[in-house]
């Protein structure tokens, strides 16, 4: 399959980053003209090529899924297929539904424009009913966020990985969780579990890599959790925008307080 604007993965999983944040998403070949598309991001503009090369190719979405409920990661357009099932984990998705009016309110506030009536419209999946591709495999965990599902292709060996493993981005903790650090721990630890079947992966924000690179950067991020345990100076080499530095310093000061 052939996208404008997007780059291959595997034979079947293509994937377009955005200028903002280096904002990833991901799309699945299922056959016949149809795909499942991963977390469309970030600005309205985005969303309108995605479905424009979508269009050109031929391409019909038949399924979406959201990684995760932070704004960036649950947009949609209906440009894209208003009527297509969009599934996240169930935590995930009642996540969405329960805090719907704070989440249109933030993505308006962070990315003007969007169609709020169809952001973060989520149905808790996969389904059980054979509407879910054969061989899509969700990791489910809460080392980001609530209900943090990232999707392993088995036979393409291609981890959709979420906000995890990024090549820019430290760590971002869930802070109102009842164990942040370890939670984290535990995803990577899950991430580790399924690197000898990834052949290449894709982050939510930053480069894409092959699976020597998926456990270098879980490494990385290992070393940054046990120097937040330790509550001292941080060696990690990724630069840290504004807002990251605020949260690294957020997570610190909750690692003074509790650990």
């Amino acid at each position: 399959m052939d996208l404008a604007g997007f780059r291959q993965l595997s034979k079947a999983v293509l994937f377009r980053q955005a200028e903002r944040e280096r904002t990833n998403s991901t799309v699945l070949a299922l056959g016949d003209g149809e795909v499942l598309l991963v977390d469309p991001a970030v600005e309205p503009a985005d969303l309108a090529l995605i479905a424009g090369s979508l269009r050109a190719a031929g391409c019909r979405v038949a399924l979406g899924w959201s990684t995760h409920p932070h704004w960036d990661h649950v947009l949609w357009a209906r440009a894209l297929r208003a009527a297509a099932p969009r599934y996240a984990t169930a935590t995930s998705a009642a996540l969405c539904a329960a805090q719907r009016a704070e989440l249109e309110r933030e993505i308006e506030k962070s990315s003007p424009g969007h169609e709020l009536d169809l952001c973060g419209l989520l149905l808790a999946g996969p389904p059980g009913d054979g509407g879910w591709p054969a061989g899509v495999r969700v990791i489910c965990h809460g080392g980001h966020a609530p209900g943090h599902g990232a999707l392993l292709v088995e036979q393409e060996g291609v981890l959709v990985a979420g906000d995890m493993v990024s090549d820019i981005e430290i760590p971002s903790l869930d802070l109102a969780s009842d164990d942040p650090v370890g939670s984290y721990e535990e995803a990577l630890a899950l991430l580790e579990s399924v690197a000898p079947e990834v052949a290449s992966f894709v982050p939510g924000h930053g480069a894409a890599g092959d699976g020597a690179e998926l456990l270098r950067r879980i490494d990385l991020d290992r070393q940054y959790l046990q120097e937040l345990r330790r509550k001292g100076e941080i060696s990690d080499p990724r630069p840290r925008a504004e807002w990251l530095e605020r949260h690294h310093r957020r997570q610190l000061d909750w690692c003074r307080q509790h650990l």
